[in-house]
């Protein structure tokens, strides 16, 4: 019964489309299909769509104004605003338009027409192409070969015949000489009227807005996002996602290749409005592309005056289109805070390419740095030894000691306390070079490393990264890591995105600048402020207004720790006006160290050395200085980096940043007063329904007003250039962007065995069942496992010499206690495990009368 029935309504339903005719000469993919509509589906169609007119078949446009509705012998001063005004009526209507043909005559249109976009045909050449396409797949396919399929899309043409007929009526008017109302197509429903082009413009406003997003790393489809959140929602936009993103791709097109052009010409107004104080340096290739360019600001050139006698510099990549490596030139302010003192911009990471950046910073600067710390790059190393001979290249510790696992083994240097002792002399600063080298070559005997081929390469560059040999460089200890460089690497990322242009890459470098500025005068007012101290002595109080309030808590604590961790050591030694002093520092195990005062000169001297170090006294001195009674901590160790307002007390170079205004700078920042002005309004009556609804119309009265005094001007492409970057692009390009680089950073980043093995999950502890201890390791790897080889061997020389012994064939009884106690020295393996196995085994020979080989 049930399938009787679904049968009848599958005939009753093709009796009611008997009317469907399908035009057979179409392809399978652009077909036509055609429906006479019968009076039950106008009907239908007339009772949910208001505009479908049942006597002409036609969807007939409804607008709230019938101003806006064109008519024939309506007249126009010029064929533009009567495309606005046949726009507006399609707005309202709900269908978008677009301009077609036109008649000249003697160099007049005399003819123009406006039609419906879905009006005319679509191209059949297309489905033409996609027959032919469709042959080829199948053949190739036999013949295995790969053919790219055509991507689907859709028309929107149907042969609708609506449009606007401009005929020229002499004296500079035309008139509207036919109109053609109805569609023969659906128009737009009111939710769905957001969507068509017409109200998909872009304003200048949200161009603007998108350009500013950029400069904070905001993407379009997030600055849309945030638009929507400003607006009050989508359909208040006007605009899709899309849109903006579109927007944005042009403007990298536009760019093109007058990319470099554009940032070279801003460099130099920069330069030319600051006295020189901007410095910018640049290379091309034989084709004229960029290839290196080097720049410094006025804040960075004043900053190294100061602060610029550790410098800190590392690649890093991702920061451009073209896979230029981004080298920033990174220092220590007086907040201990980052602080950018140059950039530049290189297309391959080689010696070359880092000797002219040395060169351009030796250049700019006139100073070396005392102090460069780099990674472990051999190009960096012989670019800084060639260009500053007398700086001291310090290599990063932590990426020395990040390689130990894998050179030495992760198990053993998880779980055999050889990485443990080893930190103890590698990073300790008071240790001396003598106490450094004992130390690491009694580590490395204990464990049976002596011979590592690694090590010993370490070892023999130690002076380029351990802290024993910077003890008496000045600032030696103030940067150990690049780990300043690793977080302005971070800090810009964020700014940044590996698909800007050179310009885009530069205003985000711009916006990550002034952040940094911003943050350290935020820090500077702060130091008003005067801190708390903790004791009642007077050096402290002083110290407390004369240093930053970081740099204030940091000598605080040496001030704190020699009234409480400081010990004196017997009686002080004087001679020539000079006392000499041993102190007992319990927070360093106990540790002596030796103080030297002269009372007549106030010097003050540690075996520490943290004042030459890092710029101010250790506690040892504090506390000798408390013995004395001197309340003012001397000049000579005040150091002018850490002080208060360095910068501004201590820098000589003065430049002028006077940038010369443009009309569309000028513009654009009468726009951000309106703006203000318009928000103070709108926050003043914030929480008044009258006094909202007061301003709501004085606005639309001051629209008008300004609608009919001004014409309306739309910012074109170079406006909006010249608005976001500083310059326009010039119409004559001499510096061609970079070609595209392919350095190390750029390609994906390789992941090792040990990152697989772990897969981003943290390792489970297990039982070893050879030492039945919990462990990241098995009985395969387990470490006493490794250390029975050296005791089993001694157990067999026991054995060799006993059994050859004829004497002491009675004594075996005292050979299976030596071995019983050489199996208990495996079982504890502990610092002294050598020791009592040389023990034992010397017991042995010495009770059993072994002669000794």
């Amino acid at each position: 019964m049930a399938s009787s029935s679904n049968q009848g309504n599958i005939h009753n339903s093709c009796n009611t489309y008997s009317d469907l005719q399908v035009d057979s000469t179409a392809n399978d993919n652009d077909f036509t299909v055609e429906c006479a509509r019968d009076d039950e589906v106008e009907n239908f169609i007339e009772g949910f769509d208001d505009s479908f007119s049942s006597s002409s078949g036609l969807w007939i446009p409804k607008v709230n104004d019938n101003k806006v509705k064109p008519y024939s012998g309506q007249i126009f001063r010029d064929i533009e605003t009567c495309f606005k005004f046949y726009a507006e009526y399609g707005r309202q209507g709900g269908f978008d338009i677009r301009k077609s043909s036109q008649k000249v005559r003697d160099g007049i249109v005399v003819y123009k027409y406006f039609v419906c976009s879905k009006g005319g045909n679509h191209e059949t050449s297309m489905s033409k192409e996609s027959d032919s396409n469709s042959d080829l797949s199948l053949v190739s396919s036999t013949a295995g070969v790969d053919v790219r399929k055509r991507r689907r899309t859709v028309t929107k043409k149907c042969q609708c015949e609506a449009k606007v007929q401009l005929k020229y009526g002499g004296f500079n008017q035309y008139i509207i000489s036919c109109f053609v109302e109805g569609h023969n197509h659906p128009l737009a429903s009111t939710s769905g009227k957001q969507f068509l082009r017409i109200n998909r413009t872009i304003s200048s406003l949200q161009r603007r807005f998108i350009l500013d997003a950029a400069k904070s790393n905001i993407g379009a489809h997030r600055a849309h996002s945030l638009y929507k959140s400003i607006a009050g929602s989508y359909t208040d936009i006007g605009a899709t996602a899309t849109d903006f993103q579109n927007w944005v791709r042009d403007i990298k097109l536009y760019i093109g290749k007058h990319d470099a052009d554009m940032l070279l010409q801003k460099f130099q107004n920069k330069r030319e409005t600051s006295d020189a104080g901007f410095s910018y340096e640049y290379e091309t290739d034989s084709d004229g592309h960029l290839t290196r360019l080097f720049w410094a600001d006025i804040p960075g050139r004043q900053s190294y005056e100061v602060f610029g006698d550790v410098v800190s510099f590392d690649a890093t990549y991702r920061t451009n289109k073209y896979g230029m490596v981004f080298v920033p030139f990174i220092g220590v302010d007086n907040h201990w805070k980052s602080v950018t003192f140059a950039s530049a911009l290189l297309n391959h990471e080689d010696s070359t390419n880092f000797t002219w950046v040395c060169e351009m910073f030796l250049k700019v600067f006139q100073q070396a740095p005392k102090c460069i710390i780099t990674d472990q790059c051999p190009a960096m190393k012989v670019a800084i030894n060639k260009i500053f001979p007398n700086s001291i290249h310090r290599c990063c510790m932590w990426h020395i000691m990040q390689k130990f696992t894998a050179k030495v083994g992760p198990v053993f240097c998880a779980e055999s306390g050889f990485m443990k002792k080893l930190n103890k002399f590698v990073w300790s600063s008071h240790l001396t070079i003598s106490e450094f080298e004992q130390g690491w070559n009694s580590v490395l005997d204990e464990f049976g490393l002596s011979e590592h081929v690694w090590l010993n390469e370490m070892y023999l560059m130690r002076e380029s990264w351990i802290p024993a040999f910077f003890r008496d460089k000045p600032m030696g200890a103030l940067l150990r890591t690049t780990s300043r460089s690793e977080s302005s690497n971070f800090f810009f990322n964020h700014f940044v995105q590996r698909g800007d242009t050179l310009s885009e890459f530069y205003i985000c470098y711009e916006s990550a600048i002034e952040k940094q500025i911003y943050e350290n005068k935020k820090l500077n007012d702060g130091d008003r402020c005067i801190p708390k101290t903790i004791t009642e002595k007077e050096i402290e109080k002083e110290a407390a207004q004369l240093y930053t309030r970081t740099m204030f808590y940091k000598v605080q604590k040496q001030i704190k720790a020699s009234c409480f961790h400081i010990s004196l050591a017997g009686q002080p030694i004087v001679a020539d006006g000079v006392s000499k002093y041993i102190v007992r520092d319990k927070t360093y195990d106990e540790k002596y160290f030796e103080v030297q005062f002269s009372f007549l000169t106030n010097n003050v001297d540690c075996s520490c050395k943290l004042f030459t170090r890092v710029g101010y006294l250790c506690r040892h001195c504090f506390y000798c200085l408390g013995l004395w009674g001197v309340e003012r901590i001397p000049h000579q160790y005040l150091c002018s980096r850490w002080m208060r307002n360095a910068e501004d007390r201590f820098c000589k170079s003065k430049f002028s940043d006077v940038m010369e205004s443009t009309n569309v700078q000028n513009i654009r920042d009468m726009s951000k007063k309106v703006w203000t002005v318009f928000q103070g309004c709108i926050e003043y009556v914030s929480n008044n329904g009258n006094g909202m609804q007061f301003l709501f119309d004085e606005m639309n009265s001051l629209k008008i007003r300004v609608e009919e005094k001004f014409e309306s001007s739309r910012a074109t492409k170079e406006d909006m250039l010249e608005e976001c970057f500083g310059v326009r692009p010039s119409t004559i390009t001499t510096v061609h962007p970079p070609l595209q680089s392919n350095n190390k950073g750029s390609r994906k980043r390789l992941v090792g065995p040990a990152e697989k093995s772990c897969d981003g999950k943290k390792r489970k502890l297990r039982v070893c069942k050879f030492c039945m201890l919990e462990g990241y390791h098995d009985s395969r790897t387990c470490p006493k496992k490794k250390m029975q080889n050296p005791i089993m061997q001694a157990a067999n020389i026991c054995v060799d010499n006993i059994s050859t012994n004829q004497t002491i064939n009675t004594d075996m009884n005292l050979l299976d206690q030596t071995c019983y106690a050489i199996q208990i020295i495996y079982m504890d393996l502990n610092a002294q495990a050598k020791d009592q196995v040389v023990i034992f085994w010397q017991a042995a020979i010495e009770r059993l009368h072994i002669p000794d080989e």
